[in-house]
């Protein structure tokens, strides 16, 4: 290996623990923002049903 991937490999694996954090934390946003659209749009739909058959 080069030097320099040496010296990449180890700034990864000095970072590795915030890298993670990090990408668990995106992960969770992502999939509680997608489970409220999900919500809003079953509730949209549900609410547009029921004033129709009002």
């Amino acid at each position: 290996m080069s030097q320099e991937k040496v010296n990449r490999y180890k700034e990864e694996k000095k970072n590795r623990k915030s890298i993670l954090r990090r990408e668990k934390t995106k992960r969770i946003i992502i999939t509680v923002v997608a489970l409220a659209l999900v919500v809003a749009l079953i509730l949209f739909i549900v609410f547009s049903i029921i004033n129709r058959v009002v």
